[in-house]
């Protein structure tokens, strides 16, 4: 440590107060440094949830992780009006968030790998390791449907759920290689699409008339969603487990993200790269939130080394959330110096 600080001792003179300040809520908070340096830096980064525990609530710190639980985030969902955030984990549970407060406003017990709001709100779908798809009072937590394929292999998991822009279909996607389209208001299936490996992703255009899916042989379809034909596909490079995506606000660009690395943007509906995408988005590296200005790369802010992220950035507004291996962290964008991009 000594030659450490030796060797550093110009850059720390220079940006004391800037290392201290991104430090400072990493501090334990029992720790004496906490008393020497009391710093009101609002909560630049904090994890509001580390161990799916909602007796409790999250103050803007750095929580302590158990010993021998970590169960994996598989999928995080903020509410239309940003309020609110749905989280997914192994251990069979859906936790739903109030992001301002930290607050666990429901949990509830079910296999669940994946999560998505309707477009009002007022109900949210989750897809099952049990080959089924829930829809769910948002408020309640009742169980309003539950959308059974008519005919799925056994171990085909429903890895991702979506609702259509205008509220009148959900999709879902397995792992036995399909997209399943339903009739968000009666339940019942209406189309049956095909990829030749399991599908990650799927996404609805803004205007809701093309549906979007992603597999993990990095093939990219769009599909007309009244034909339920594929309009236009594209092979990606990029190997990767768990590809997700979805369609800018006006529907002209698709976007392919993953856990880790900047994502993938394709003009819509030509499927070609975008080298230089406006705005740039956010997305995480080595553990720092990242964003590309100006041939740069800048890192907005650093999250714990434990943190190790199982889902891609998901943004609302000025609001962050990405999972993680027992934890769901959460960053607002307010607190941080984002450059104007």
């Amino acid at each position: 440590m000594y030659r450490w600080v030796e060797s550093s001792k110009d850059s720390l003179a220079i940006s004391s107060l800037s290392i201290l300040g991104d430090g400072h809520p990493f501090i334990p908070i029992n720790s004496p440094l906490r008393g020497v340096f009391k710093m009101d830096i609002g909560s630049r980064c904090r994890i509001i949830a580390e161990q799916i525990d909602t007796s409790r609530t999250f103050p803007p710190q750095i929580l302590r992780t158990k010993p021998g639980l970590s169960p994996v985030t598989w999928s995080v969902a903020f509410s239309p009006d940003g309020c609110c955030l749905a989280s997914a984990h192994d251990n069979e549970t859906v936790c739903i968030w109030d992001v301002t407060t930290g607050w666990s406003l429901q949990e509830l017990k079910r296999r669940v790998l994946s999560v998505a709001f309707s477009p009002y709100g007022r109900r949210f779908a989750s897809g099952s390791n049990n080959r089924a798809v829930h829809v769910t009072d948002a408020a309640t937590g009742a169980l309003l449907q539950r959308l059974d394929r008519p005919i799925a292999q056994v171990y085909a998991s429903v890895n991702t759920v979506a609702f259509s822009a205008d509220g009148h279909r959900l999709a879902s996607s397995s792992e036995d290689c399909t997209v399943q389209g339903w009739n968000a208001a009666t339940g019942l299936p209406i189309q049956e699409l095909r990829h030749d490996a399991p599908v990650c992703s799927v996404a609805f255009s803004p205007d809701s008339h093309y549906l979007a899916s992603a597999s993990r042989n990095d093939a990219i379809h769009v599909w007309d969603v009244a034909k339920g034909s594929s309009v236009i596909q594209k092979r990606l490079q990029h190997h990767n487990y768990r590809p997700n995506i979805s369609f800018s606000t006006d529907g002209s660009v698709l976007r392919v993200k993953y856990c880790e690395g900047p994502p993938i943007h394709l003009h819509f509906p030509s499927l070609e790269m975008i080298d230089n995408p406006h705005p740039s988005p956010l997305y995480l590296d080595k553990n720092s939130l990242c964003v590309k200005h100006q041939g740069l790369t800048l890192r907005l802010c650093w999250l714990p080394d434990h943190f190790k992220p199982t889902t891609p950035v998901t943004q609302h507004g000025n609001r962050i959330c990405i999972g993680g291996w027992g934890t769901v962290a959460f960053i607002d964008l307010d607190e941080l110096a984002v450059p104007d991009l």
